[in-house]
């Protein structure tokens, strides 16, 4: 069972999660640095696949699995956060 949730944290967590921190650099690329749109989501589309494979990794490497969550639930918070607050800079 724990294979399965450790798993299952891995493909949907980690996609998630790699999801809102490329959102949240695109973002800053936007806003902060002064990138095109298209450029900065072209830049997030290829650091999503590092990510996310660093993040998988990191996911079955680390030996405690509530570690695992607590921390992928909260970059994805920040992240989240983190869009949320740039979207009225960019707009």
């Amino acid at each position: 069972m724990m294979i399965f949730a450790r798993t299952a944290l891995a493909i949907v967590g980690g996609y998630v999660g790699t999801s809102a921190i490329i959102a949240a650099l695109s973002m800053i690329a936007v806003a902060m640095v002064g990138m095109e749109r298209s450029e900065a989501a072209t830049l997030g589309s290829m650091l999503g696949f590092v990510i996310y494979l660093g993040v998988m990794i990191w996911s079955f490497a680390e030996p405690g699995l509530i570690r695992v969550t607590l921390w992928l639930g909260a970059v994805t918070t920040l992240s989240l956060t983190l869009v949320f607050l740039l979207d009225h800079l960019v707009s």
